[in-house]
């Protein structure tokens, strides 16, 4: 997964994106942007008191985010150290965190998430403790969604199909249609892989390329 965010990062932010900046010259925070998933993440669980008081949680976008955030997290490690060094952080992280029994209350499972964007808020400098810290706080967060690593695997080289699909069908451009008929294209692809008894690449983009020629 390394090698394939890496070679993400190359299409759409150019070769040397490890600067800090895009070949457009924008600025790159990868912890900005964990920050803010992590707050859309948030926005899943029915947490406002002053609305919508009878919701449930939207576990589906929950993990859907929390992929997301690995995109980003990912990123950060690649930014600040090579393939090998990434990958110890992050298996150490893995391997040192011990599954607690997940939170029945709705706010409990808010702090776990907001555990994860307080280490993303830390503008010090990015070492392989910081990293581990982070990578510890988000696979917490994935185990209170109950998304396992086979299953975050799973998503993630769905995101990247999505990804793709997106850049060839106009997103840079701004043509690309993210709605589809009412539904996000997130949703959609989940409802496809859902459906899948093993997952393949190219079955889900031929069957986002039908799903997406029947927009009106």
């Amino acid at each position: 997964m390394l090698q394939m965010q890496n070679e993400l990062n190359n299409a759409t932010n150019g070769d040397h994106w490890r600067s800090g900046k895009t070949q457009l010259g924008k600025t790159i925070d990868w912890r900005r942007c964990i920050v803010m998933e992590t707050a859309e993440l948030i926005d899943s669980y029915p947490w406002k008191h002053w609305k919508s008081v009878d919701a449930v949680t939207d576990i589906e976008n929950v993990r859907i985010e929390l992929v997301d955030i690995w995109h980003f997290l990912l990123s950060l490690a690649l930014e600040n150290f090579d393939s090998a060094q990434a990958q110890a952080c992050i298996l150490q992280a893995l391997q040192s965190d011990q599954p607690t029994d997940v939170p029945e209350d709705v706010i409990e499972q808010v702090r776990v998430h907001e555990q994860m964007m307080a280490v993303a808020l830390d503008s010090s400098a990015v070492s392989e403790a910081y990293l581990e810290t982070l990578s510890v706080c988000f696979f917490r967060s994935c185990h209170t969604a109950g998304l396992d690593f086979a299953h975050l695997y799973q998503i993630y080289m769905a995101k990247n199909v999505l990804n793709q699909f997106r850049q060839d069908h106009g997103y840079k451009e701004g043509t690309y249609r993210k709605q589809w008929d009412g539904r996000e294209d997130n949703v959609v692809m989940f409802e496809i892989i859902e459906e899948m008894s093993s997952f393949s690449g190219e079955t889900l983009y031929q069957s986002l390329k039908i799903a997406y020629s029947r927009l009106d």
